[in-house]
């Protein structure tokens, strides 16, 4: 048996239509914004790993108290780890754009 929504349940009582924004819920962007969005937001968390990795790094290396080595190898590692992956998502994509490019009309 499929429940009714009930008022007050959470769910919307009617559906707004495709690309119309509902009431209390952002605009969906574009099928191109929100792939620039993540991978904006991707970079810019490699970025952040980077720079986590790098401040602990620097810790470490001056001897402050709560920096310990293995924290700082883990968060070496995560930070390569995403780094590669960025890289990885970035040849795909190259390799995807230049397949379509090279594609006959």
């Amino acid at each position: 048996m499929i429940d009714e929504p009930r008022i007050g349940s959470g769910a919307p009582l009617h559906s707004a239509r495709p690309g119309e924004p509902q009431e209390g819920l952002p605009a969906q962007p574009s099928g191109e914004e929100s792939f620039v969005h993540v991978l904006k937001d991707s970079i810019a968390r490699v970025n952040s790993l980077q720079s986590e990795a790098d401040k602990t790094i620097q810790e470490f290396s001056t001897g402050q108290e709560g920096v310990t080595l293995h924290q700082t190898m883990i968060e070496m590692a995560q930070a390569d780890v995403s780094f590669h992956l960025m890289m990885q998502v970035r040849d795909r994509i190259v390799k995807a754009y230049q397949e379509m490019n090279n594609m006959p009309l």
